[in-house]
């Protein structure tokens, strides 16, 4: 009978079996582990995101409806506020569903102002985050109390405007296309710093603490993303991700 003194190959079969059981044990201990709490991490920040992307979606919604049934539209000149002036509306039995009221000429009644602006630390808590409120005044003249609808934004990191080295309004209106951009660059948490708390925290570079830029470059005419003091050599403390739309107006 072969035992480990006697045979060689025997002795090396089982310390080969032996190392690789000491592998995958080191493997299941150490690697996987972090492989784990990566995707626990980027789950948790993703699953935040979700959260946000889905109430923004709903505010899309009811902005753009409330663009398209627009009887006017103001924009202020630096393009962080817009004004929309809705028509009187009132419940039609008849047709089921609301519809606008008119005058004895057969125009349109003036009903609700919607006001959408642009803020800067709309928490109060001293930081430069900015934010959007919502304010609704009623056609009696009726104030509702302002909503904040988006947070953690930053309209100096917006992408270029064509053609030049300032950043896009928040809104802007196209009177060809008959449409309002609306341009936000929000600042959200890093994978490796997800969690289910808003960032609050201002948009800095990590190497040395300096503000981030928009650069425009012969590869990004819209604007890379740099910082103020090390130039291209930039490290984020935070991903700077741009939403965009654009909103028809019907009425206007």
């Amino acid at each position: 009978m072969r035992t480990l003194r006697s045979d060689p190959r025997l002795r090396g079969v089982v310390l080969a079996e032996m190392l690789m059981a000491s592998f995958i044990t080191g493997l299941l201990f150490t690697v996987l582990p972090g492989f784990y709490f990566a995707y626990l991490k980027v789950w948790s920040r993703e699953s935040s995101r979700m959260a946000g992307l889905e109430r923004a979606d709903i505010v899309l919604q009811r902005m753009e409806k409330e663009v398209r049934n627009a009887r006017s539209l103001t924009l202020s000149s630096s393009g962080d506020a817009l004004t929309i002036l809705l028509p009187k509306q009132h419940y039609d039995a008849s047709v089921g569903r609301p519809v606008n009221d008119v005058d004895d000429l057969g125009r349109l009644v003036d009903g609700d102002r919607i006001y959408y602006y642009y803020v800067t630390d709309p928490h109060g808590t001293g930081g430069n985050e900015g934010g959007v409120l919502r304010r609704v005044q009623r056609a009696d003249g009726t104030a509702l109390t302002p909503k904040l609808i988006a947070d953690q934004i930053h309209p100096q990191l917006n992408p270029l405007a064509t053609g030049t080295s300032t950043p896009r309004p928040v809104f802007a209106y196209n009177a060809a296309l008959r449409t309002v951009a609306v341009t936000v660059a929000a600042a959200e948490s890093k994978p490796s710093r997800g969690n289910f708390a808003p960032t609050r925290q201002a948009p800095r570079c990590s190497r040395d603490g300096g503000s981030l830029i928009r650069v425009a470059t012969t590869q990004h005419p819209e604007g890379e993303i740099r910082c103020s003091r090390c130039g291209t050599r930039v490290q984020p403390n935070v991903e700077i991700v741009t939403h965009q739309i654009q909103l028809l107006v019907r009425n206007k």
